[in-house]
């Protein structure tokens, strides 16, 4: 039975740019998340092939839903650790919403050489 449902919110910024202020963001409280659509713009899934789809683009504030199909462990990790969802059981699901305009790399903790890219852009 999968754990419960989790929701990352992530501040990503530019490596010159400071960002949003706080480097190391807390998780919305359960009042934050009553004024906030959680409804998914995008999926991207995770299984034992890979990320689909590996390559995406989103405007900032649109919602992603990540979820693990594979029939074991995967994760959603980008690089520098900023965006890590740790490993996902089977069946697990977890909501990720980019603030800030980026193109993020990620991988699989379980399968490294499963990659994709999330470009983020502005919106308007």
């Amino acid at each position: 039975m999968p754990r419960p449902f989790r929701v990352i919110v992530a501040c990503l910024a530019l490596a010159a740019v400071t960002g949003c202020g706080d480097s190391n963001p807390s998780a919305p409280t359960p009042e934050d998340l009553e004024d906030i659509d959680l409804s998914p713009d995008h999926t991207i899934v995770v299984d034992d092939d890979g990320f689909d789809p590996s390559e995406l683009e989103v405007t900032s504030g649109e919602v992603l839903l990540l979820v693990n199909e594979g029939d074991t462990e995967h994760s959603f990790t980008t690089e520098d650790r900023t965006i890590d969802t740790g490993l996902m059981q089977p069946g697990e699901e977890t909501t990720l919403v980019l603030v800030e305009p980026a193109v993020v790399d990620f991988f699989d903790l379980s399968n490294p050489d499963h990659l994709g890219t999330l470009t983020v852009r502005a919106k308007g």
